[in-house]
């Protein structure tokens, strides 16, 4: 006599293998965000309901579900499913991270911001750093510059190249009218451009400009301001600019 007790058989390419359901869940969810993420939404769907159907208690599931219906503009049903997601495992930290930049576009700050922490705070999350730098926009967008600074700082130490909170904290510190703070992290956003051999936007041109005026730089104004004139003429920064703003 042959026994079968809850056995999965993963039939895709490589994953073609006997698994446990959570293993294999975990293959669908991996395969559904990948289809996700290049735009091919149709298999996109049938991995995840395919992992939803081997694990419907799969806090990553129904978090995978909920970012499908985020991608096709079904904003209720995507609440539904991180929702649920969080039922399940409300310290599943991809969930609380990516319901946290949901909430966040849907202007809920309070609420983003919490789930922001939460994912920041696990130190076994492999987007913690992401985590930390959206918690920062987060911050910045409820008006609390202090923890806005914490939380870029933070992201900082755990990455020395995060350009984006080398911008953000540059911005930061100038808005306090801090030069010194200020023209300290945009020298470290333009180390982190020559040494990845990245190019500037318009954004950190123009706040390249101002922080050398702020520091009475001509040199550095003029530099900035021709950049940012041959580069990006049609821009809102240039526009800015010449409006001596």
């Amino acid at each position: 006599m042959v026994t079968l007790s809850a056995c999965v058989t993963v039939t895709d390419s490589r994953f073609s293998k006997k698994s446990n359901p959570e293993k294999a869940a975990e293959t669908y969810v991996a395969l559904g965000l990948g289809y996700l993420s290049s735009g091919d939404v149709v298999m996109a769907r049938k991995k995840i309901e395919r992992a939803l159907e081997i694990a419907p208690d799969s806090a990553a599931a129904h978090s995978a579900m909920a970012m499908f219906w985020q991608e096709r503009g079904e904003i209720k049903l995507a609440e539904k499913e991180f929702e649920t997601a969080l039922d399940i495992d409300d310290e599943h930290s991809p969930t609380n991270y990516h319901y946290g930049r949901f909430v966040l576009q849907q202007k809920r700050e309070i609420r983003a911001c919490e789930l922001l922490s939460l994912a920041a705070n696990d130190v076994n999350y492999s987007a913690r750093v992401a985590a930390y730098e959206d918690l920062g926009i987060c911050y910045i967008a409820f008006n609390d510059s202090s923890k806005a600074i914490d939380a870029f700082e933070k992201a900082w130490t755990l990455d020395l190249y995060s350009t984006i909170s080398a911008l953000h904290l540059t911005e930061l510190y100038l808005q306090r009218n801090s030069v010194r703070p200020a023209k300290r992290w945009f020298d470290r956003f333009e180390e982190i451009v020559k040494n990845k051999k990245l190019t500037h936007s318009s954004a950190s041109l123009y706040l390249g400009y101002r922080i050398a005026k702020a520091s009475r730089d001509r040199n550095g104004q003029a530099s900035y301001a021709f950049k940012l004139k041959k580069r990006f003429p049609n821009s809102d920064e240039y526009k800015s600019f010449k409006r001596g703003k």
